[in-house]
């Protein structure tokens, strides 16, 4: 092996142990930005499914915590400004949101924060997106931030039918 042949295969060979320990920084790094050590569970709470937001405010219970959810007008539009308001009984909240999402079709990110109005009240605006299928399954979450930290989701289900004309 001669003198320029010699740098030349040490360059090659030094060039690609600088990249790949490139490489493997950037992929640890990736990793370790990647990782969560906080621990943030969500206490999910059964569906509502036997009240009908279109005629009532519906309530959630477990243990001696409720959530009620009422949304004006009824029947519930579409593609339309709703009032929101949800009470609070038992539960302390830091914030209070209403997450709404499509069951049976992807309807995109609809979150709205509420505000308090009241001790144990909160009140804000939504609207339900406007759906080509007939018939739309809707998930309507209430997502409780307690003092502690905690989270707390109090899912509604929720049905609107489109007629076509």
């Amino acid at each position: 092996m001669t003198v320029g042949q010699w740098c030349l295969h040490s360059f090659t060979a030094s060039y690609k142990v600088n990249m790949m320990m490139r490489w493997l920084m950037i992929g640890l790094l990736a990793g370790l930005l990647g990782c969560d050590n906080t621990s943030s569970s969500v206490e999910t709470w059964p569906m509502v499914q036997q009240c009908n937001l279109h005629q009532q405010p519906c309530t959630a219970t477990k243990g001696q915590a409720q959530v009620t959810l009422d949304i004006q007008p009824r029947p519930i539009p579409v593609a339309k400004p709703l009032d929101v308001t949800v009470t609070l009984s038992g539960l302390q909240a830091k914030s209070v949101a209403l997450d709404i999402s499509g069951i049976n079709m992807y309807m995109g990110y609809n979150r709205v924060d509420l505000q308090p109005a009241e001790p144990g009240r909160w009140t804000g605006q939504s609207m339900l997106a406007f759906c080509t299928s007939q018939k739309m399954e809707w998930r309507l979450s209430v997502l409780i931030t307690q003092p502690d930290g905690s989270q707390v989701m109090v899912p509604f289900y929720l049905l609107t039918r489109t007629t076509r004309q």
